[in-house]
């Protein structure tokens, strides 16, 4: 349904009364804003402690390169709690935002009433998402008018809190590895305030985890250098490796530049191009799984590094996340549709990564370097991760062709979820 029928449909039922005259609920269903935005985060129920799984797989882990390994990471790390500010920027509102928008206007609701039931992506704080296993964080940093915030669509806590969460990790848990990135350099500041308020993020980011940051390290042609393996990256202490900067997420270009990046000058923020994302940008289950079928096969016949999407030497992130569209937003005003994100990831996204995972590693494959989800501690994503790890195989003529899928195909996967 496009966008505009979508509008139109959800129009016409709400207008449509019942053969009593009684006019449909719009928000019926839904969940409550105390639900989603509790006073800091929803506490998950008890699980094994994960802290520790880098160190427990050391044997077979820490002899390996980060191109050699697929690291569980969360989508939108910070976004686990969410404010009723909207991020001040240029690129606001994406377009589902502006649907939530509209939607409100037209139902007479306040206009955080749908954009936080799209806009949170955790339920966990980053604390605890590191503690259950998660060694990639996403973190979008926006200028609020007085600080540096995490933000989607909305402002969450301030940077300085998901740093603290980390900084404080790392220091407890000294056998694990952890990637950060950050990105989504937003705001409402001048050209010449942005390169100031940057260079403040860019030095509270290296105070924070002084003494544990990777160098950045690249050829002389620019080429990136990670051929330290985590073992011995560990032994030096070096455990967080920050990127920095927009890259792809500031252009339809891969690898694009941006003048907020990290540069030749940042001796321990790595540029934006050390990751290339792989991104669906879908609310479609099948199309998820069709988009990460083609990237897995071209991911491990380029050997099972990232530098065949991007960069020489750069790492691949496969996004497994669905992602709200404009008609995703209004169609959710509809019986029997999604309310939320956590709704839509919950019937989609979830239960497919778990079989897709099995079959990738049953032949000798890892599906990226790093696996990102949405609502990451209800997630197989962990798991799924370290079966990948333990099954691939790097030496030539190891891995079973095409990893055992089928280009384009879901079958298997989504199917099964619903059964």
């Amino acid at each position: 349904m496009t966008s505009r029928a979508a509008l139109l449909f959800v129009a016409c039922a709400l207008a449509a009364g019942s053969a009593g005259g009684a006019r449909p609920n719009p928000l019926e269903g839904r969940l409550s804003l105390a639900s989603l935005r509790p006073e800091r985060s929803q506490k998950s129920p008890p699980r094994a402690s994960l802290a520790d799984w880098m160190a427990e797989d050391a044997a077979s882990l820490y002899a390996r390169t980060l191109h050699e390994v697929t690291l569980p990471g969360t989508h939108d790390s910070g976004a686990y709690w969410l404010s009723k500010q909207t991020i001040p920027d240029a690129r606001f509102p994406p377009p589902w935002a502006a649907a939530a928008i509209a939607a409100a206007e037209r139902l007479g609701v306040p206009v955080d009433e749908i954009i936080t039931a799209w806009a949170l992506t955790q339920t966990a704080d980053v604390g605890e998402q590191l503690r259950a296993g998660f060694r990639y964080l996403d973190l979008r940093a926006g200028w609020n008018g007085t600080a540096w915030c995490v933000h989607h669509a909305e402002v969450g806590v301030a940077l300085s809190v998901v740093l603290d969460d980390l900084a404080a990790f790392v220091k407890r848990h000294r056998g694990e590895f952890v990637v950060a990135q950050v990105s989504h350099l937003d705001g409402a500041f001048s050209s010449a305030e942005k390169a100031k308020r940057v260079r403040e993020l860019k030095a509270s980011l290296t105070d924070a985890l002084r003494g544990h940051l990777v160098p950045v390290a690249v050829t002389g042609d620019g080429a990136l250098i990670l051929n330290d393996t985590i073992g011995e990256m560990v032994a030096r202490d070096e455990r967080v490796l920050v990127v920095f900067g927009d890259g792809d997420y500031s252009s339809g270009e891969k690898n694009a530049r941006d003048d907020d990046d990290a540069s030749d000058a940042d001796a321990f923020l790595w540029p934006p191009w050390t990751l290339h994302n792989g991104w669906a940008d879908t609310d479609d289950p099948d199309a998820l799984v069709r988009f990460a079928t083609d990237e897995t096969i071209a991911f491990n016949e380029k050997g099972g590094g990232g530098g065949g999407f991007g960069e020489p030497g750069s790492l691949f992130k496969l996004s497994w996340t669905l992602t709200a569209q404009t008609s995703t937003v209004l169609e959710s005003f509809l019986p029997g549709e999604p309310k939320s994100l956590r709704e839509l990831d919950a019937a989609g996204a979830r239960p497919s990564l778990a079989p897709f995972a099995a079959r990738v590693a049953k032949a000798g494959c890892r599906a990226s370097n790093i696996l990102s989800v949405d609502f990451a501690v209800a997630s197989d994503a962990v798991r799924a991760a370290r079966v990948m790890n333990a099954a691939s195989a790097d030496e030539p003529g190891k891995r079973e062709d095409r990893c055992g899928l089928e280009s384009g195909d879901a079958r298997g996967f989504v199917a099964a979820t619903s059964e």
